[in-house]
């Protein structure tokens, strides 16, 4: 499978983590690993991950900027809660001049709030510019909600599907492993 640069094979992606909380067989080792390989995230230390741990949407943009190479923003963000010197001011700025998001607030980002799952494949989505036709049919995704077309494409896409069948728990909290794993298959052969 082609990973941006280079090819990764199955095995590659199979190695056994860096991570003391990576456990064999859970279903984000590909994506751990194919972070940790492609520099989107280096784990909380040394030796932990936290997959269980709730994303920020700071992670979460950062996450994203890094898996599309780290571009350098034009300008940088005007957000007060935004210093200039934090490790995600230039993912949001990247973020908000590509229309992947924007702030809670016309003058805040909210870098600490967590990410939703619906949150973060809307992002996934509008950085990729993903289309997809038809509906996953989960019965707690509005047709008007801001992240239908997302979860849409997501499913469609392969990079994750429902908590059920029935349900996609858009409001849920989107876990570090769970961003990994939307990151990996959602860049499989771009």
């Amino acid at each position: 499978m082609c990973i941006r640069d280079r090819y990764i094979t199955k095995d590659e992606a199979l190695q056994p983590s860096v991570f003391t909380d990576v456990k064999e067989g859970a279903y984000y080792v590909y994506g751990v690993n194919w972070a940790v390989d492609k520099k989107v995230t280096s784990g909380k230390t040394e030796t932990t991950f936290a997959p269980n741990d709730s994303c920020t949407r700071a992670q979460a943009v950062t996450f994203l900027w890094r898996a599309a190479g780290s571009p350098e923003p034009k300008t940088a963000s005007s957000f007060t809660d935004v210093p200039a010197s934090a490790y995600y001011a230039k993912a949001v700025a990247w973020a908000i001049e590509n229309e992947i998001t924007n702030g809670m607030t016309e003058t805040t980002f909210a870098p600490d709030a967590t990410c939703t799952r619906g949150q973060s494949v809307t992002l996934l989505h509008r950085a990729l510019k993903g289309t997809a036709s038809g509906s996953a049919n989960f019965t707690d995704v509005k047709s008007d909600a801001f992240y239908a077309d997302a979860v849409n494409w997501a499913v469609a896409s392969d990079v994750t599907n429902g908590t059920s069948a029935t349900t996609f728990s858009p409001n849920a909290d989107c876990t570090r492993a769970e961003i990994m794993t939307f990151l990996y298959r959602a860049y499989q052969g771009k």
